[in-house]
């Protein structure tokens, strides 16, 4: 049986902000070893919606868990794959800021 990670104290208050403007944020940390969120927006460089796979981290010197780095290693698109400490970061991700 797998179990869930346990979500960073951030994690809530970034999900809440993203939605708040507009974007539609999909929750996933329920799996182990993956990433937390999902958000989805139109960013300023795209004429579509496009998503971004989002690790949150409580601080920026936290490091990825042995399998959150297992999985990083073995993705192709790594650019749809960011760390945010903060709402700030996807946002600027998205061109927002």
């Amino acid at each position: 049986m797998r179990y869930a990670s346990k979500s960073d104290g951030n994690q809530s208050q970034i999900v809440d902000e993203l939605r708040k403007l507009g974007y539609d944020v999909d929750i996933v940390s329920r799996e182990k070893g993956l990433y937390d969120v999902v958000v989805s927006g139109v960013p300023r460089w795209a004429r579509r919606a496009v998503s971004v796979r989002v690790e949150i981290k409580a601080n920026s010197k936290a490091g990825l868990s042995p399998a959150e780095a297992e999985y990083w290693d073995k993705q192709r698109h790594t650019e749809c794959l960011i760390k945010a400490t903060c709402t700030g970061d996807i946002l600027t991700w998205f061109g927002a800021i």
